[in-house]
This record gives structure tokens, sequence and C-alpha cells, in this order.
């Protein structure tokens, strides 16, 4: 059997603890581990973690590409699992049987995320290489192909971070050029926000404005 394992990167959030509960609850026998900064309390965080330094601010555009990066890259290489899912400290993915999911659907050289800004929303249809970061999974050895060999941003163009992220995987270093529909199709495995994933995110919940643009998006 494949040894499990789950990277929470980013800052602690107010939801941090309880989302690390949860996991620990839903996912037995499964390695948690909490990719953070190293100004970040973790006092109360019950898992592995690892705090690195936060990268310096891009200019003139200032993104959390990096921080993203930095933080998935050094979870994903200390983390000791075959399966990894990559999420984020404010975001719950309450559907206990995601791993089960992946294992019995998603071919093992292909990386499964969400359908919300890949498949569905603001965008989606008329911007090839977008492909959701809110989380993906797939095998430990897909996921340091894909972030090992992620270039840093230089902060000189703006982007959003999902479309930086797919195309330096893709075209860089997979060297794929077909049309955007096959690609996708061969590198990614795209499952349902809701009822697969079930995710509930801090920022949907407790920001109007967000929950606004949310719902526009569904």
């Amino acid at each position: 059997m494949m040894k499990k394992g789950i990277i929470l990167q980013g800052p602690v959030s107010e939801w941090t603890v309880d989302i690390v509960n949860e996991y620990k609850e839903n996912f037995e026998d499964t390695v948690i581990l909490l990719s953070t900064w190293t100004n970040e309390n973790i006092t109360n965080v019950a898992c592995d973690y690892i705090q690195i330094k936060p990268p310096e601010p891009t200019y003139p555009q200032n993104s959390n590409i990096n921080h993203q990066i930095l933080g998935t890259k050094n979870g994903i290489n200390k983390i000791d699992a075959d399966v990894v899912l990559k999420t984020r400290t404010d975001q719950f993915i309450h559907n206990n049987q995601i791993f089960d999911i992946f294992e019995k659907n998603c071919p093992k050289h292909k990386i499964m995320t969400t359908d919300l800004l890949s498949t569905i929303g603001i965008g989606v249809d008329d911007k090839d290489y977008r492909i959701s970061d809110f989380c993906q999974l797939a095998t430990k050895n897909v996921l340091q192909d894909y972030w090992n060999n992620m270039p840093l941003f230089d902060g000189s163009y703006a982007i959003a971070p999902e479309v930086y992220l797919t195309k330096n995987y893709v075209v860089n270093f997979k060297k794929d050029s077909r049309p955007w529909n096959e690609i996708m199709n061969e590198y990614f495995f795209i499952r349902d926000y809701h009822k697969d994933f079930k995710i509930e995110f801090q920022k949907f919940i407790e920001d109007d404005d967000k929950q606004d643009w949310f719902e526009k998006m569904i």
C-alpha cells in the first residue's frame, strides 16, 4: 500500500489548527506536514512542520508565486510519502475519501485538482494553461517533477499564479506544445470542487467580496 501524505503550505491562519486536527482524524496513517515561514507561530499546530525564510517581494509585480514554489518544493522534498495531497493552510478538504478517488480513478502520471479555476469560473474559457492551484493530489515523484523544476518568478510582468505554474510545467519542463485541451487531458485529472474535494475556503467564508466573487464563479 502506498504511503499517504498531506502538505499544508502557507502562513498559519485562524483555521490551520482545526484543519490539522480534522486531517488527523479523517486520514489515519497519513503523514501531515506544515510548510510555513520562520516568522509564523506554530505553537498550537500538532503536526510535523518545516519553517523556511520567506522569499523577497517581487517587483514591479508583487506576487505570492515564489512563496508557493519555495514552500511546496521544500515540503515535497521533506515529506515521507508516496502519494501527496498539497493544499492550503486556510482551506479544508472535508472528503475523507479523496485519496481513494485518486487511487481508483487518476492515472499515476497525472495531477488531480479541482474544476474551479481549471474548467469552470471567470476567465477559464479564454485562458490556456490555467489549472487551479487550490490543491494538488499526485504521486510524490510527479509533484517533485512539477515543483523542483519550477523557476522563481521575477516579477517583471503580470500573470495569474495558476497560469505561471501550469505553463512552466507543461511547456518549459515537459516541452509539450500541443493544443491546450490535449495538454490538459494528458497531465491533469480534474474533479469537482464541491462534490469530490468538499472544499471549504476561509477567504470565501469570511470575506463578503470574495464570497460574491465565488458565487459568480460557480
